[in-house]
């Protein structure tokens, strides 16, 4: 047999290792952080802290009580706190969305615009170097009843999945007030969803049961408006499966809404003009087929002012 005879076969190359994978999607992640962080440091170091000091001055000395102040790009938001944080408050920085406010203060870099101003057209603008203070003017809606800031006074139950033998929970007093339930504790906090303050209700789903947060003696206006999600990074990244709440007014359902894992804060509107009976009863239901990390938190309001169409149902 000749030499030309004998090949030498080569083994394909083997497939990538899972834990290359694993590490080079760490380090994308590290990168895109350096990357985000960068762009911070840069803007401070591109914008002139005498640029800040100035157009905080300017909001500071025309702020009134119930103003919104936003900053744009979003990643200066960390920057602009740094001269303006005694302005924003924990519930205007975990509002649920900028429909209560009437005025809103911009402040903005390099040209960027904050999502609660898009449409509007600013009533005056102002440059301090680098960085630009506008004023808007829009139509606010008024409150007629917040849901999470009255959580103390609501009755929280427990149930089977059927509905079947409910039973109040525990309500702690002190300086962490809530309601303990068997696998779970609802309460009013900050959440955490899509990386952002947000103000609500945290209800973790609870194994095998249904937990019901009710109202009594409710104001209602045109519509009733909630936002709901996920809260915390972990429960997010290491839990799967939907959860369900229902929203249900003087004992009859009006609206079934599902969050998913991968949803961000999602609004969900219910017509409530025809309610004309002068109070009621308001009932969240909360449940999931599987619990394990589901750490569900939603926020509510009864509103008046414009309609917008419903939103949300099961998906």
């Amino acid at each position: 047999m000749s030499g030309e005879d004998l090949k030498v076969v080569k083994d394909p190359p083997a497939p990538p290792r899972p834990r290359r994978l694993i590490y080079g999607l760490a380090a994308a992640l590290a990168l895109l952080a350096a990357v985000e962080s960068a762009q911070a440091m840069l803007g401070a170091r591109a914008t002139p802290a005498a640029d800040w000091d100035a157009a905080a001055a300017e909001v500071r000395a025309e702020f009134h009580d119930g103003d919104l102040i936003v900053f744009a790009p979003a990643w200066a938001d960390p920057i602009g706190r740094a001269h303006l944080g005694d302005k924003v408050s924990v519930e205007m920085a975990g509002r649920a969305d900028a429909d209560r406010y009437a005025r809103v203060w911009e402040v903005s870099i390099r040209g960027a615009r904050a999502p609660e101003t898009r449409g509007l057209t600013a009533e005056r603008t102002t440059r301090h170097g680098r960085v630009t203070v506008a004023l808007y003017r829009k139509p606010a809606v008024e409150v007629a009843y917040d849901f999470t800031s009255h959580i103390d006074e609501a009755r929280v139950t427990h149930s089977a999945m059927n509905g079947a033998n409910e039973s109040p929970c525990y309500k702690d007093v002190g300086a962490r007030a809530g309601f303990r339930c068997p696998g779970t504790r609802v309460e009013g906090r900050t959440l955490e969803v899509d990386y952002q303050p947000r103000r609500g209700i945290l209800a973790p789903a609870a194994a095998g049961r249904i937990t019901a947060i009710e109202f009594s003696d409710v104001t209602l206006g045109r519509e009733l408006i909630g936002y709901t999600g996920l809260s915390d990074f972990n429960s997010r990244k290491n839990g799967a499966g939907p959860v369900d709440l229902r929203v249900i007014v003087d004992g009859r359902e009006r609206l079934r809404v599902r969050q998913l894992n991968d949803e961000p804060w999602k609004r969900f509107t219910v017509d409530t003009g025809t309610d004309i009976a002068p109070k009621h009863v308001v009932r969240f239901e909360i449940s999931a087929p599987v619990s394990t990390w589901r750490t569900f938190g939603f926020h509510a309001e009864a509103r008046t002012g414009p309609l917008r169409a419903a939103q949300g149902g099961l998906q």
